[in-house]
């Protein structure tokens, strides 16, 4: 019996011992992946934004929503680049770039610059708006029919369009009407006789009425007839730098001019020059 009763203990002992060796975990557990990832703090890096996205961020006024970006690399550069800048719920995006030709002497800030010293005016500037001799208003004009413009008003060039752009006289920066022989001045443009660069034009706000400055004895004569038009070429067919416009290939000046809305802004200048004077 003593034999029987020590086998029974003895069995009942090693399958208490069974049991609590099953209850222990032979290893810790490993810390959770999801606890791990929770205690991070995730963050996003915003992309960096180009030259473009940074000169229309800066110069956009109010409620502007659309930039048309002119840049130089240097402030004596008559080739440059630009871009359509529009506004969405990203932010600001930008077109590829187009190559632009600008004055054969580049660009210069519009308070330094003077009518025919072959520079672009530098600024930030808005869509033009002019009274024709007539009494059309437009933004728009050219040789050929209108290309479909929707900012503002097309006028198609009729016979007797002079721009005048003779400093201090009353014809300074208006559209007024005159012969071919009496649009005055060496600076003046009859607008019949352009056909080629005048296809289609914008109006870019530099001087421009009501309040141009240089049209009266004494004012300062800062710019005229600065237009956005077509490239013009030289007898090799490369394009040329302009007066003190802006021009474009023929599509890509199409493009922009069906593109633009009103409200619209022209920055023109080199991108540390528009960054800094914004």
């Amino acid at each position: 019996m003593r034999n029987a009763l020590a086998v029974l203990v003895l069995m009942a002992l090693t399958a208490a011992c069974s049991a609590d060796s099953r209850a222990v975990p032979t290893t810790l557990p490993s810390t959770s992946t999801s606890s791990a990832t929770n205690a991070t703090t995730s963050t996003t890096v915003a992309p960096a934004l180009d030259d473009c996205q940074q000169i229309a961020t800066a110069v956009a006024q109010a409620d502007a929503t659309q930039v048309v970006v002119v840049t130089v690399s240097e402030a004596t550069a008559s080739t440059g680049t630009l871009q359509m800048a529009e506004l969405g719920a990203s932010g600001w995006q930008c077109t590829a770039a187009m190559t632009t030709r600008l004055g054969k002497n580049g660009v210069r800030p519009l308070a330094e610059r003077r009518s025919g010293d072959g520079t672009t005016p530098a600024g930030v500037f808005s869509l033009g708006t002019m009274t024709a001799w007539d009494g059309e208003v437009f933004s728009f004009f050219g040789n050929a029919a209108d290309p479909g413009v929707s900012a503002g008003g097309y006028r198609r060039v009729r016979a007797g369009d002079c721009f005048g752009a003779t400093p201090n006289d009353p014809d300074y920066g208006h559209l007024v009407q005159r012969s071919a022989g009496e649009c005055p001045g060496p600076d003046d443009e009859f607008l019949p006789a352009v056909r080629g660069a005048y296809e289609h034009a914008a109006l870019i706000g530099a001087n421009m009425e009501p309040d141009v400055s240089g049209d009266a004895a004494g004012e300062t004569p800062y710019a005229a007839a600065i237009f956005l038009h077509r490239f013009s070429y030289d007898a090799t067919g490369a394009s040329r730098p302009t007066a003190g416009c802006v021009s474009l290939a023929h599509d890509d000046l199409l493009a922009v001019l069906r593109a633009l809305r009103p409200g619209v802004l022209f920055a023109i200048g080199t991108k540390d020059w528009l960054l800094a004077n914004a």
